[in-house]
């Protein structure tokens, strides 16, 4: 039985311990129990406090990290025993929220982004391998607001957010994880590398399925702000004989490609005001009105950097760079100056040309808005297929 003490309980070898246990691998002062509140419910801690080590569940703690602890737990002090740890009662027990680890089993790290740690996990009843995106819950005031609205999002061509987990680090901070729909192809970023640049057709056809997704978004007050092709996953389905017609204008041995908006960590919720202002992005595909000294801007921050994607699939480099200065390209953005370069465009579209004309417009009330670029006439026109279908509301 672990007492109720303000201070925490100490278990070890001294004299001057809470709870005493013998056993030379025992440390003077081995480990805490110390009891902690999460949302106005209590849970215990154990910290390690030994030299020898504290496990629970065979994992060894090391010295200054804490456990939340669950019913059944078994918690082992050195080699001198183990014990199983159980609540008093069932509501104490009820009262934890279920665990991440419950749920998933961590397995390698992905990645990482500008908030959080991607890792791949799996799920411990079906066995299906998602994604796992962990951040300090501190970042942010109105995380709950936040996660209960990725949590509502469900389009086809968005990463799926499936669940979130709030963990207890101590008594003063946690830990968020974020489950979402793995995706095993890729991004649109490394099929730009490995083909040096897309055929129209091609790009035409992801180019659609990005827009829609950002339609999605936007109708939702959503800002993606950090649109560019290693946020943009690909989930290819292959042929499974050479007789299945292709859903596109996809490689020979490609039966589907869908597109997948992936990385909300730069996400902003905008609400009714429709202006956010903090300065976020990639330098090369961030919106003008983003670089100056005025930052409330809106969803048309999206719609210049996914001009600068097309820009990007179809000839292969960006159109603002360093490389192509003088000037600098902060200032090559802020007065939209760009080129479409012979020969790289030479066998491109005028029609193609004119839309990401309309999309890299520096005053973003002249900007084309989501539904303008959707009907763009690009969209209507054929190359080595038959035109795909444009509407953004797929």
């Amino acid at each position: 039985m672990v007492p109720r003490k303000p201070a925490g309980v100490v278990v070890g070898r001294s004299s001057a311990c809470d709870i005493r246990l013998g056993g030379a691998d025992v440390s003077s002062k081995h480990c805490q129990f110390s009891l902690s509140s999460n949302n106005k419910k209590e849970y215990l801690l154990l910290t390690d406090m030994s030299s020898n080590g504290t496990a629970v569940n065979n994992e060894v703690l090391g010295k200054g990290s804490t456990a939340l602890l669950r019913s059944g737990d078994k918690i082992t002090f050195a080699k001198s025993g183990s014990y199983i740890f159980r609540y008093v009662s069932d509501e104490q027990e009820n009262s934890i929220q279920k665990s991440f680890f419950d749920d998933y089993i961590l397995l390698n790290q992905l990645g990482s982004g500008h908030y959080a740690v991607v890792k791949e996990a799996r799920d411990r009843t079906t066995g299906t391998f998602k994604t796992s995106g962990s951040g300090s819950s501190e970042e942010d005031a109105k995380l709950k607001q936040e996660m209960a609205l990725l949590l509502s999002i469900n389009h086809p061509n968005i990463v799926r957010f499936i669940s979130h987990y709030v963990e207890p680090i101590n008594a003063f901070s946690s830990t968020t994880y974020l489950v979402l729909e793995k995706v095993n192809n890729g991004e649109l970023f490394q099929r730009i590398v490995d083909k040096q640049k897309l055929r129209q057709s091609e790009t035409r056809a992801i180019f659609k399925q990005l827009l829609q997704g950002l339609h999605y978004l936007h109708e939702r007050n959503i800002i993606h702000r950090d649109i560019k092709p290693e946020n943009i996953l690909l989930d290819i389905t292959p042929k499974t004989s050479d007789r299945q017609d292709p859903t596109g204008p996809w490689d020979d041995n490609e039966y589907d490609v869908r597109v997948k908006i992936a990385d909300f960590g730069l996400a902003k919720f905008i609400g009714e005001l429709k202006f956010t202002n903090t300065l976020c992005g990639t330098p090369a595909y961030v919106a003008p009105e983003v670089l100056n000294n005025n930052r409330n801007y809106s969803t048309k921050v999206d719609i210049w950097s996914a001009g600068v994607l097309l820009y990007v699939c179809l000839c292969g480099f960006p159109p603002f760079s360093d490389e192509l200065g003088p000037p600098n390209m902060r200032e090559q953005i802020i007065e939209g100056k760009y080129a479409f370069y012979s020969p790289f465009w030479d066998d491109i579209n005028d029609s193609a040309l004119d839309l990401i004309s309309s999309l890299l417009v520096v005053d973003p009330s002249e900007r084309f808005d989501i539904l303008q670029t959707c009907n763009h006439y690009w969209f209507q026109e054929e190359d080595e297929v038959c035109a795909q279908k444009t509407s953004c509301s797929e």
